[in-house]
């Protein structure tokens, strides 16, 4: 087995979508102190060329089968994945170009709550009515009404039937400097359904790996150097 990884971040999880991961026949030394710890699977998204492997519960059993006896909708889970790269490897993890080679995506779907995903501050691009769908790359651009027509679609969509489990949110776990967890898909739909109000929302989890602890330090403090101006730049498309 690869060396195992943590999230940045504890996520609250709707309780039935865990319970319903069967437990893990890996054996992990020193796992965090998390109640909670899930391990995602394997999956590729957009290719077939792996068998999937599902995701698995590494830890908390007992704690999930007391939320489901008290009717707890929610419980704070740690996500962890196999380093997809060696340990060597820092720049596959935030090289963009390098990072979807080996990125793999959990098994199973989860539903979380919108505005835990705001709170967490995990968008790289806040996105609103004025600059929805403004993109750098050329290939993606679309004139203003073409941009409002599709923000507007999208918000009847959700306002008439709720959110669309098929198009989960994307969180890509380390995906910052190999340290920070991000959204890396889905940023329209996030502000979209925190506008309509929509409480509940799917979630999917990848990963490819994670920087080298010694290096730490100095990757969390250029990760947040980083979602400063991402924010600022969005910001100034608005």
């Amino acid at each position: 087995m690869n060396k195992i990884c943590y999230s940045s971040e504890v996520y609250e999880l709707a309780v039935e979508d865990v319970a319903a991961v069967a437990d893990s026949s890996q054996s992990v030394v020193q796992l965090p102190d998390d109640e909670i710890i899930l391990l995602i699977g394997k999956r590729r998204l957009w290719l077939n060329d792996i068998e999937v492997v599902p995701d698995t519960l590494l830890k908390g059993r007992d704690k999930l089968n007391e939320a489901i006896a008290t009717g707890q909708k929610y419980i704070p889970v740690r996500i962890a994945f196999e380093s997809r790269v060696k340990d060597f490897d820092i720049i596959s993890p935030i090289i963009r170009a390098l990072r979807y080679k080996y990125t793999l995506f959990s098994s199973n779907i989860y539903h979380i709550r919108p505005q835990e995903i705001r709170n967490k501050k995990l968008e790289r691009n806040l996105r609103t009515a004025e600059n929805a769908y403004k993109f750098s790359n050329p290939k993606y651009q679309m004139n203003e009404t073409e941009r409002h027509k599709a923000y507007e679609e999208l918000k009847t969509s959700m306002l008439t039937n709720g959110y669309d489990d098929r198009f989960p949110l994307d969180i890509m776990l380390c995906r910052n400097m190999g340290v920070q967890d991000t959204l890396n898909q889905g940023h329209h739909r996030m502000s979209v359904a925190l506008e309509c109000g929509i409480e509940r929302v799917s979630v999917e989890f990848c990963a490819v790996g994670q920087s080298p602890k010694w290096l730490r330090p100095l990757c969390h403090l250029l990760a947040d150097i980083n979602m400063n101006i991402k924010h600022l730049i969005s910001r100034l498309r608005s």
